[in-house]
């Protein structure tokens, strides 16, 4: 089978939603507009956006594949074509166990003090809602800037 992503439109933000919910990420900020999909025979079966904060700093995130379609490199074909499309420094926030998913693609641990006020507002915020989750889980959830500079 073929994947093809594309740009989302206004009918996938339903699904958008969806996956949203079942990834059990962040919902803030969700904006169809800035997603792009990843299709099969008419049917959404991955997403990832890039989320512009206030200064205008661009963070990719909210990415999630069905998981009936993973290990097949759709997330890393979403992530590419985010790559190809989007300009300057790109930031992003992952669990500390994604670290080399992310290396791969160039981005690198970035300490607070490179990053952005509009982003490191967003990450004391998700550090502050993972370290209150932690206390509902098992292992403790720690999340990680990391930053991309684009050629």
């Amino acid at each position: 089978m073929t994947t093809t992503i594309r740009p989302a439109r206004q009918e996938d933000q339903h699904t958008i939603i969806d996956f949203i919910h079942q990834a059990h990420i962040n919902s803030r900020n969700l904006n169809w507009e800035r997603f792009l999909v990843a299709e099969e025979e008419g049917r959404v079966i991955g997403i990832r956006q890039v989320q512009i904060h206030s200064a205008g700093t661009r963070e990719v995130g909210s990415g999630f594949v069905l998981p009936e379609y993973r290990k097949r490199g759709i997330s890393a074909q979403l992530m590419n074509a985010i790559l190809n499309r989007e300009k300057g420094t790109l930031y992003l926030m992952c669990r500390d166990k994604w670290i080399p998913y992310y290396e791969q693609f160039g981005f690198r641990q970035a300490a607070l003090d490179q990053l952005p006020a509009d982003f490191l507002k967003q990450y004391r915020i998700g550090r502050f809602i993972t370290s209150f989750i932690s206390i509902f889980q098992k292992e403790k959830i720690h999340i990680i800037p990391m930053r991309r500079e684009q050629p």
